[in-house]
């Protein structure tokens, strides 16, 4: 063999083990995004950014570009039992406080069926979703029925940090104290924390609580005792998955108090009540709770 042939093939040898390393180096540099800690200001959103949709036949909403506005829209409006449940029981004029995680796609249903003379509060730890419902409130003429705060609900108020996967939606999300030690994978948004009783100390006769979070909604409940207390007629419905919970002592607070636990079907119906005791066998549901 040449020795012109001996450098072609080591040129050759070179540049592949060159591509590999440049490939490897891509690819760590990939995974080290996708499972970089990060903590991230509750920043405004960028309303040029945000696209309009219909949902529920005629309501507008305005969407921003990531994929998860899509498959909300899809998720809150389609086939959901508790869009069924609000259009055969919320009516004009009722009063709604709306604890949510994601981009408002039943705050507007909500809003429809309460019209002008109802009210719906939206409390939500995202600046950038609470942009984007305003937004949808402006362009459906509803500004005047909800009032949206960038804050995440608990039973008290402090410092905390909105936590979720990396890739993963603001609506998987969990709230956290501000010195919760992030997961490696993990990424967090900063967010003022505060209870439903803080924020609306003068509200009274609320017909529902809707609570919308993939998590334990027993410290929400617990920071809206007051609030209960002074809404005879109040309904609660909230998303339900027993592993999601460490304790069902709230539901039992809440029976004691003459209060009964429905599972919502996919028709929006709730027949037979459900005992504090059943529910720790239901994997996934959506929990009415009323009198």
């Amino acid at each position: 063999m040449s020795d012109k042939n001996v450098v072609e093939q080591k040129t050759v040898r070179f540049a592949f083990i060159a591509i590999i390393v440049l490939i490897a180096c891509a690819l760590a540099i990939s995974l080290l995004k996708r499972y970089k800690t990060e903590v991230k200001p509750n920043e405004l959103g960028n309303i040029s950014e945000f696209q309009t949709e219909v949902i529920y036949g005629d309501i507008k909403i305005k969407t921003n570009d990531d994929a998860f506005s899509h498959d909300a829209i899809e998720e809150g409006s389609y086939n959901n039992a508790v869009a069924e449940y609000l259009k055969n029981n919320l009516k004009k004029g009722d009063t709604v406080v709306h604890v949510s995680h994601g981009i408002g796609v039943q705050t507007l249903l909500m809003a429809k069926l309460v019209t002008q003379s109802g009210r719906v509060y939206v409390f939500n730890p995202s600046q950038k979703y609470v942009d984007a419902i305003n937004e949808s409130a402006k362009i459906n003429g509803f500004e005047s029925r909800i009032f949206a705060h960038a804050l995440g609900i608990s039973n008290r108020s402090f410092s905390g940090l909105l936590v979720h996967k990396n890739n993963f939606p603001a609506i998987t999300g969990k709230i956290e104290p501000a010195d919760y030690q992030i997961p490696t994978g993990y990424s967090a948004t900063t967010v003022d924390v505060s209870s439903i009783d803080e924020q609306l100390p003068n509200v009274q006769n609320i017909n529902l609580l809707r609570i919308h979070l993939h998590s334990d909604c027993s410290n929400i409940i617990r920071g809206a005792k007051n609030l209960i207390a002074k809404s005879e007629k109040i309904a609660i419905v909230c998303n339900f998955s027993a592993e999601d919970y460490k304790d069902f002592s709230v539901f039992s607070e809440l029976e004691n108090k003459g209060f009964k636990i429905y599972l919502i079907h996919s028709d929006g119906t709730f027949l037979k009540s459900v005992s504090v005791a059943k529910l720790k066998d239901i994997k996934n549901g959506h929990l009415l709770i009323k009198k």
